[in-house]
């Protein structure tokens, strides 16, 4: 982020927010500083909505939304929860939390190039090249909507790179906004559509919520959504998500542990116009502490902080070895490598057990903590964002040449942008999605070059005129 007016503004946008809880309340000094910090990114995502593609904004926003703004609210607002509850005090919590949040906003937004900011020079060199190759969004949607379809039917081990392949889908379909075609809204709703309907067959939503959070992104720089715009789709989103965080525990109940003749969908349709005809158990007390904790990714790291080092020792790096070892080789060469995610991390570091069928990840924040401490783990945060900060760059930077690959970035970013998830899955996905990216879209470039039109040329020599003789 450069020192420029924004940056001045939103500096002492985040002053006045400190001192206002400073002066009028009694919460923590470093808990202000924390919301001081969360006001900044919030009003930064909102004023570079249809302006920028900026993935720094989500990936900032959630991240101190689930580790600031969800702990605060833990800890002197929402009651005390029997299972979400802050295992250590609130000083020691944001002692170590709130300096690696700006450790982590300073590594995201750090100059590296000036080529780090996608904005309307970008937008128009996208829009040009989609004219010249109008087929190559749809190509792309029916690579991923194919690959989706077939890929319940392929082994186990192909499961990921299907998934990857799946993603692409969503590259045609903002191909597609980005062109002239009059059917772009209808196959957005289409695709859209689709990713609903899967996830209300499965009860699992956190995907569909975070395809829609990029959509959103790309489509307010498509209609370059204006101020009204911008506070209307954000509340219908806010809206739209405690919908369907109020649903899902009913929802599950029904389907994954009730014998019932009612399709999944139907179920869910009685569910969600039980919500809708009766707005005010959205906000009855089991809903908004439910929110709350879904809200508190920070329960997790003080459980960590809780455990270690008194009852476990700091492991010095061993899982970040571990995940670098994992991501590089294929698991052909490597059978006994580790799998990404948390389920192993949770229960080691935290001391906590889960049921079998439960899944957690430990988050970078309390894996930089459980492998170097307090110090060690601002370090660790701040050098995983300045690497984010280096794949943006490089991306942008070749977007030079080939304007669509910024369009690659949510597919790039899908896994990466979650505050919950440790490195080992970070990483994997990172690296995975950056080989799958750079071969689509290599293959598709090479055959759009080869179904270009060329020029015909003439073979009869040029007329000359008189003054030439």
């Amino acid at each position: 982020m450069y020192l420029s007016g924004r940056s001045l503004k939103l500096l002492s946008l985040g002053f006045l927010v400190f001192a206002f809880f400073e002066i009028f309340t009694t919460l923590y000094f470093m808990s202000g500083l924390g919301l001081a910090l969360f006001a900044g990114i919030a009003v930064k995502f909102f004023q570079d909505l249809g302006k920028r593609l900026e993935i720094r904004d989500l990936i900032a926003f959630m991240s101190v939304t689930q580790w600031i703004l969800g702990p605060v609210l833990a800890y002197n607002v929402l009651p005390y929860d029997d299972l979400y509850y802050m295992a250590v005090p609130e000083a020691d919590y944001m002692n170590f939390m709130v300096p690696l949040c700006y450790f982590m906003i300073l590594g995201l937004y750090l100059p590296l190039r000036d080529e780090r900011i996608i904005n309307e020079e970008d937008v128009d060199r996208v829009k040009s090249y989609i004219r010249e190759h109008p087929w190559l969004g749809y190509i792309l949607t029916a690579i991923g909507l194919t690959a989706g379809f077939i890929s319940k039917s392929l082994p186990a081990s192909l499961t990921f790179m299907m998934f990857l392949i799946t993603n692409i889908q969503y590259v045609g379909m903002y191909m597609i906004l980005f062109s002239d075609s009059r059917f772009r809204w209808l196959i957005f709703v289409g695709i859209m559509g689709l990713a609903t309907f899967a996830a209300v067959l499965q009860g699992m939503f956190g995907e569909l919520v975070q395809w829609f959070m990029l959509s959103f992104l790309v489509i307010a720089l498509v209609v370059r959504i204006p101020m009204w715009g911008k506070i209307a789709l954000i509340s219908i989103g806010m809206f739209l998500i405690l919908l369907v965080q109020s649903t899902k525990e009913e929802y599950r109940m029904a389907t994954w542990y009730a014998a019932s003749e009612k399709s999944n969908s139907a179920i869910y349709k009685e569910i969600i116009r039980s919500r809708i005809s009766s707005p005010s158990s959205l906000f009855e007390s089991g809903v908004t502490q439910n929110m709350g904790a879904r809200l508190n990714q920070g329960w997790i790291i003080a459980r960590i902080m809780n455990h270690m080092p008194e009852k476990v020792g700091f492991v010095h790096g061993e899982t970040i070895e571990s995940a670098l070892y994992a991501s590089l080789l294929p698991r052909f060469l490597a059978p006994g490598k580790v799998k990404a995610g948390g389920r192993a991390n949770f229960e080691r570091f935290t001391g906590t057990p889960l049921p079998e069928t439960t899944s957690m990840d430990i988050s970078l924040a309390g894996e930089g903590y459980a492998n170097f401490g307090i110090v060690g783990g601002w370090a660790f945060i701040f050098l995983v964002s300045l690497l984010y900060n280096w794949v943006i760059v490089v991306v942008i930077s070749h977007s030079k040449k080939y304007p669509t690959l910024i369009l690659w970035i949510p597919i790039l970013f899908f896994q990466v942008m979650k505050a919950e998830t440790d490195f080992a899955t970070v990483f994997n996905y990172l690296t995975k999605a950056a080989i799958i990216t750079f071969l689509a879209f290599y293959l598709t470039n090479v055959i759009m070059e080869m179904t270009r039109k060329k020029p015909k040329i003439s073979m009869n020599p040029p007329a000359t005129s008189n003054e030439n003789i």
